[in-house]
Order: structure tokens, then sequence, then C-alpha cells
């Protein structure tokens, strides 16, 4: 993600973490001209002190009596960097402010960690040397306050300042790193993804696989509770070795979700430390609930019982769709599941994709990408609540933001998912 600041400036999230960890560590007593330290060398750092209804570039009252915002220098041979400063932002230094266009006037405080940044123009943020917002890795919420910045400019102004994670290492050598995930702009860049498999109906992928390992999109959608996890597979999914999920494409005929919220896992061919396996594909809800294994609850599996045709498929369920064999996983069979749905609808709506049961309590390493919420379940509720509290719980377990987005089937093409910033519930 490249980051331009006025049109001018165009750099990645990592790299502008690079620039201020080797500013942090130049250690001139001059800079070139004779000119102050500010110049070149240091971070000029602010800790966000307004409201949440006030964008964190405002000046502060003290600002506007005094004439001068207070900010913390930090630099390798000036004191330590200390806590306390849960999230923030970060100036340029002078002399790339002057080449950006940007005023900067930078004074002298009494202590050398500190420096006065004389008063900007808070009504043009585009005009102020921002560099980059902070937050401490140590500090519960800092993430969360960071990415309230993050939007508040962008809705501003239409640009992304890149987060930065202040994590000082024992030596403080180092301040700043970047991770993509907790951008806020992440959501955008999902939906982007999910909307892209939503549309692929390749049949298999390029290697020759299945085609869930590339296209398409599991969902599992989930009670609104505070009782457990939602990510955790249910008891019932443990005994049975399966949990079910619906499979959206474009071709799949999918009209209708079970229940108002839930989650969405990554294609299976994508890395991830705990994999969620499919097991096997049934085409039409299957009322698996209680089985001792999910796969096998009407019969068995289709290619066991010579069901390697629609034609074949249709003259033995076709009467009654929600009590069919279940397809496993070859390209041929997987392709059949979405091929037997076509012109055909049902009560329900969806079919059921059976994921192999995963271990509880490590969300961490499972590949959720989004949580979802809808208006078309079977199951009516409060859905944008209910993924906002998965998103919250989620976000306190692992420390990590996974985005909220809309899910409406039959939208237009690149807006079956929709990220909205305003629906995050971490912010």
């Amino acid at each position: 993600m490249l980051f331009t600041i006025h049109g001018a400036w165009a750099v990645t999230g990592p790299e502008v973490a690079q620039l201020l960890n080797v500013r942090y560590r130049l250690t001139p007593s001059a800079c070139v001209g004779a000119t102050a330290v500010h110049y070149c060398s240091g971070v000029l750092v602010r800790r966000s002190q307004n409201a949440p209804t006030v964008g964190f570039w405002k000046l502060s009252a003290e600002a506007v009596g005094s004439g001068v915002e207070r900010f913390d220098y930090w630099r390798l041979d000036r004191a330590p960097v200390i806590a306390g400063r849960p999230n923030g932002f970060v100036f340029t230094d002078v002399f790339t402010a002057i080449g950006l266009g940007k005023q900067l006037d930078v004074l002298p405080a009494a202590s050398d960690s500190e420096a006065l940044v004389k008063n900007w123009d808070d009504a043009a943020p585009t005009r102020i040397p921002l560099q980059a917002l902070f937050y401490d890795l140590g500090t519960a919420g800092a993430l969360r306050g960071a990415q309230r910045d993050q939007l508040a400019y962008f809705q501003a102004t239409g640009e992304w300042l890149p987060i930065l994670r202040l994590q000082r290492d024992e030596a403080q050598q180092s301040l700043f790193g970047f991770n993509q995930v907790d951008q806020l702009y992440v959501g955008y860049q999902v939906a982007a993804r999910l909307n892209a498999r939503y549309a692929d109906t390749s049949p298999t992928c390029r290697d020759g696989r299945a085609a869930f390992y590339c296209n398409g999109v599991l969902v599992r959608t989930t009670d609104q509770s505070t009782a457990f996890h939602s990510w955790n597979p249910s008891p019932g999914s443990v005994r049975g070795d399966g949990a079910s999920f619906s499979y959206l494409r474009a071709d799949a005929g999918i009209s209708r979700f079970y229940k108002s919220q839930g989650f969405v896992i990554r294609e299976q061919a994508a890395p991830t430390g705990n994999p969620m396996r499919l097991r096997c594909a049934y085409p039409y809800d299957a009322g698996t609930g209680g089985s001792k294994d999910v796969c096998r609850t009407h019969g068995g599996l289709c290619s066991e019982l010579g069901v390697t045709s629609v034609q074949a498929w249709v003259a033995r369920y076709g009467a009654s769709v929600n009590r069919t064999c279940a397809f496993d996983l070859d390209p041929q069979q997987f392709q059949l599941s979405i091929d037997v749905r076509q012109n055909r609808g049902d009560f329900y709506g969806w079919n059921e994709f059976m994921v192999a049961a995963w271990p509880q309590n490590n969300p961490v390493q499972l590949p959720i990408e989004a949580f979802i919420w809808n208006v078309q379940a079977l199951v009516p509720g409060s859905g944008l609540i209910g993924a906002q509290y998965d998103q919250k719980d989620y976000f306190q377990v692992t420390g990590r933001y996974v985005p909220i987005l809309r899910a409406t089937l039959g939208a237009a093409a690149g807006q079956v998912f929709v990220f909205n910033p305003q629906e995050q519930g971490v912010q």
C-alpha cells in the first residue's frame, strides 16, 4: 500500500517505519547549513489527546493560547522513549516538510527530549506535515485509537496515513514497525478479494485442483451470543467432525444465509498456521446436526453410490434435495455439487459444506479473513451488532484486527461484499 502525502510523496508503510527508525538513530549536533537538529534527525511525536469527535490534528487549547504545540522529540542520544503514549501522530523532519511544500517551524524546548512546533492551519489537514500514526503495541485499546485517527484523516482528506507499531527493543535502536493487519483500509482489500473469488466460476484451479482451493467464499454463520467465541467449533461439530459452512459463488445459486452474522475463511490453498479443512459438500442444507459423521448423514459419499452426473443425482434425490449423498472433493465431484443447484431452488436457499472440526481456543492461527453480517437470513437478528461483538471479541483475544463486511447475495458485481469503516466495532 502506497501512502501519498499531498500528491508529492509516495512510500509504503514499511518504508515509512524504516525512515523514522533511521531518523531516530541519527545524532548530529547540527544539520546541513548549520540548521537545527530538527531539520534532519530525530522524530517529532505527539500523543492523540482530542475527543473522538475532534480530528487528532486539531490544535489543543494550550496551543491556541500560546502559539505552539508541545511535541516529544525522540532521538537515540536523548532521554529514553517513555511509556504513556498509547497512540498519536508523527511529523516529518523540517527538510522533508520543505520538500513537500508544507510549513513546519520547530523551536527548542526546555528539555532536549521535547520540541515546540508553531501552530499550523488545522482547518487544512493535507497541508500539515504528517508522516504517520502510531500506537503502543503493549497498551490495551491503543490500536483502536490509532484506527479511529486513521479513519478520521481519510474522511477529511481521502488519504490514508500508515499506522505504525511502537515496539521498543531493549537497546531502543529501533522504535517503529509496520504490520498490514493494523491498517483500517485492509477492509477494502479483503472485500475486493472476496468479490473476486465470488465472481470466479472456474471449475478447477490453474494447477488442476478442485475450485475451492482458489475460488468461491466459505462462510459460517453463527449465533449471536456472549457465552462462547464464534470461531470455536460447536460440540456437535466436534462429535461429527464437521462444522457447517456455505460455499458462495456466482454460479452456486445461494439466495439466503442461515443466520445474520458469521465469518469467512480463506481459500483452502492459502497458507495458515491452523488449516480449516473442507471434508465434503452437500448441494443443499442436509440437516447434519447430531450425525456421528457429517459426511455420511444420508448414506455416504456420492462417488461411492455411483452418483457421477447431474442426471444421476436428480434421478435419485430430485424429490428430496435435503437428504442427498455428500460430494467428495475431487474436481469433478466438487463441481457437481455446484451444477446440481442450477435452475433448482429450495426452501432454505443455501448449500452445506462440511469443514473438519478444528482445535478450540486457537483463533490467531485460524484463516479467518472477515466477519460478516447480512439482512437475508432465515433466522433474523441484528447482524451488524453480532458481527461487531465477534470482531471485538476476536481483537481482545488475539490483538488482531479483522474487518467486518456486509454480505448481500444477488448484489451487483463487486458489491456482494462491502466494507464500510463506519460499521467497524474495533475503532
